[in-house]
């Protein structure tokens, strides 16, 4: 684990940095604050029923539309008829009671007397059933036989028994009697006996079938239950400005929470949870920068470009809130622009940020959110390869691909369906993404210009020879203008390796000793002949040595390189010492009149990863090639880099720069790969003398055989 910790202490923004940038971002917060509350979701208007709608409403997610929905249940339900029963017990009551009564009348007339009047005794019995016969229909009952009354009576009870298996209700009482009417005066009984049993019958028959109150209410959740639920959907226009706002259109704004019980729009319940929630998000934020090690601090202009980058989308989002597609809002953008400007992995995690806060703003769509998440993250990583202009349309049309498939892919998944309306919304979003590369591309040269930004395209116009200052390094020093080419070979591999800026570490490496222009003839690699030092004191030597990184800044400015090179023009050295003549001096003065101070480099030790893989690569490059030129093997090379490496971690050049020093290793092994590719042993091939030799020996040797044939 000690491997993978920071070479030394890191070094962190001064106090009153940090009190600039915690200003900084609490304008960040209060502006999102304010956008925030008075985004989509927080608007406040009076929506009462009769009024007239003051703007567009639309359905801001897929809801169920309560209101409608229970108005489709209640018909359901009402649809439900009345379920009866059967009571058998009545059936038996009645038929008991039919047959009483007539056992009754053949009672009274099997104890009639001779002479007696068959009405009159009738008339005097207590009947079963309060029925009255009249004198015709009590003859023509007496005139029957014996076996016609039982047949009589047998009828009688089974059109009673027919009248109750078809069911008999309270309703259909009275066409129950008809019905028995209608059978008996259809039989062959006569008129008389007919209105008898017709009396009888009608007093007896009573409903048997009973309303099942259970029955229906299961009936009646059934049929509720069939009801499907009333969809309102997404973007599904609920009333339009200057439209009345009938009692159906308010239950349906207050189902989706445009307005409220008291008849506002929103509540501070969600404009309560909404500011909490992006407190936290900006405590987080405030402490990953705080607890952030050295390779990921930001520098001042990074700094105000994250701010000045996060207030333009913050205010866009705003200012687009109230739109009905989010496809048209270019969300990808802000990943784009940070991760040109500052880092694709600050990028990636400031995104995230970002998207929930415009959450908020923008009705707290959870699809918004979801878009916004995808398109941002694939947006963080596309832009980077517009670093090469043949990638710049190929990298807008696979943005454009990304939110067309996302936008689809979230449609399909929310809406459960295929629609021409996501497809449009989708092609829309694949056009804003085209867009916003357009924009993020084509806005670069207002950030370098503003803030001094280290673009990828403006490191490559830096590394072009036709740069005016590499034009006069290759003129006028082109022994130094060789050796930057192979620093930045070296440097350009290794920070690869370690993951930092390739670009920046090349345009540092190219520039790193321009200020070697003022005196090119006084450094090792322009001499052709005579080593000027030969005629120097150890200290104007020193000097004239020590002064090429004060000398190549002031040249920086002259050419305005940004202030990312000169940082590195200046640090390329550090505050190491001048070795040789530094012991040079020693010699000739003795140690008591020898300041070491006079001896060490003026600039300041790397303060970023790249700046000290530059300074690495520019000390390994001049001992190889001193060695090389000297002859000596690849073995006491790969040695001496090893300790190369490790005298400049000894005499904390790199306690500052964010290097780990589990990348040293990286480091040497990245410029040992390259070392072995420029010094690789080679076939020898031989020399004019040697193939004349080999020649005139093969002829001597044909000679020889045919001396020794003949």
């Amino acid at each position: 684990m000690q491997a993978m910790k920071n070479i030394a202490g890191t070094k962190k923004p001064k106090k009153c940095q940090w009190t600039f940038r915690s200003v900084l971002l609490g304008i960040a917060f209060v502006c999102t604050v304010l956008c925030i509350a008075t985004g989509s979701v927080q608007q406040h208007t009076s929506v009462q029923v009769g009024a007239v709608a003051t703007k567009r409403y639309v359905a801001p997610e897929d809801t169920v539309d309560a209101a409608a929905t229970e108005k489709l249940q209640k018909a359901a339900m009402e649809s439900v008829g009345p379920i009866y029963k059967m009571d058998t017990k009545v059936r038996e009551v009645s038929l008991e009671n039919v047959k009483s009564v007539f056992e009754e009348l053949h009672n009274v007339l099997s104890q009639l007397p001779n002479g007696a009047n068959f009405y009159d005794a009738v008339q005097n019995t207590a009947l079963e059933l309060p029925v009255a016969f009249s004198n015709r229909q009590l003859m023509a009952y007496q005139n029957l036989t014996a076996e016609q009354r039982e047949m009589f009576v047998n009828d009688s009870l089974s059109i009673l028994e027919h009248i109750y298996h078809t069911g008999v209700t309270a309703d259909g009482l009275e066409r129950a009697k008809e019905e028995g009417e209608a059978y008996f005066a259809s039989s062959k009984w006569s008129s008389d006996l007919a209105a008898m049993a017709n009396a009888v019958l009608s007093a007896a028959i009573s409903p048997n079938m009973i309303v099942d109150d259970a029955a229906i209410a299961q009936a009646r959740e059934a049929k509720k239950n069939e009801v499907s639920d009333v969809i309102i959907r997404k973007n599904q226009k609920i009333v339009d400005e200057g439209e009345i706002i009938t009692q159906e259109i308010y239950d349906r704004l207050f189902a989706l929470r445009l307005v409220s019980e008291a008849g506002l729009e929103g509540s501070m319940a969600p404009l309560l949870g909404s500011l909490l929630m992006t407190g936290m998000v900006f405590v987080a934020l405030y402490l990953f920068f705080r607890w952030a090690k050295t390779d990921i601090l930001l520098k001042s202009n990074e700094i105000y470009m994250l701010f000045t980058i996060y207030m333009i989308m913050i205010l866009l989002i705003r200012a687009m809130a109230n739109i009905t597609i989010f496809t048209l809002i270019p969300v990808g953008l802000f990943a784009m622009q940070v991760s040109l400007l500052v880092g694709r992995r600050m990028a990636l995690w400031l995104n995230t940020l970002f998207c929930i806060v415009g959450c908020f703003i923008f009705n707290g769509d959870v699809q918004f959110l979801m878009y916004a998440l995808i398109s941002g993250t694939f947006a963080a990583l596309i832009i980077q390869k517009t670093e090469k202009r043949t990638y710049l349309l190929p990298a807008a049309l696979a943005m454009a691909a990304v939110n067309f498939g996302t936008m689809l892919a979230l449609g399909l998944f929310s809406w459960g369906s295929y629609s021409m309306d996501l497809l449009m919304q989708s092609g829309m979003g694949a056009f804003m993404g085209i867009i916003s590369v357009i924009i993020a591309v084509g806005s670069l040269p207002f950030w370098e210009s503003v803030f001094e930004a280290n673009t990828p395209l403006r490191l490559m116009e830096l590394t072009n020879p036709n740069n005016p200052l590499l034009r006069r390094m290759m003129i006028e020093a082109p022994g130094t203008y060789h050796h930057s080419l192979i620093v930045g070979n070296l440097a350009e591999t290794a920070v690869y390796e370690i993951g930092g800026n390739v670009a920046l570490a090349r345009a540092g490496a190219y520039y790193h000793d321009a200020g070697k222009l003022l005196a090119p003839q006084y450094f090792a690699e322009n001499q052709t002949g005579k080593n000027l030092h030969d005629d120097l004191c150890p200290e104007q030597s020193a000097k004239i040595i020590i002064g090429h990184t004060t000398a190549a800044l002031e040249l920086a400015r002259a050419y305005k390189l940004p202030k990312v090179i000169q940082d590195m023009m200046i640090e390329h050295h550090g505050t190491t010492l001048v070795k040789y003549f530094y012991f040079q001096a020693l010699k000739q003065y003795g140690k008591e009149h020898v300041n070491e101070a006079d001896y060490r480099y003026k600039g300041q030790i790397p303060t970023s990863r790249e700046s000290a893989v530059v300074m690495l690569a520019d000390t390994v490059e001049a001992a190889v090639r001193a060695m090389l030129g000297s002859g000596k093997p690849m073995e006491e090379i790969e040695d001496a880099i090893q300790n190369l490496i490790q005298d400049k971690l000894n005499d904390g050049q790199l306690k500052e720069s964010g290097l780990r020093i589990d990348e040293l290793e990286t480091i040497r092994k990245a410029f040992l790969r390259v070392f072995h590719g420029m010094y690789h042993e080679r076939v020898s091939y031989p020399k004019q003398e040697e193939i004349q030799e080999e020649k005139d020996t093969e002829e001597k040797r044909e000679e020889t055989k045919r001396d020794s044939t003949d």
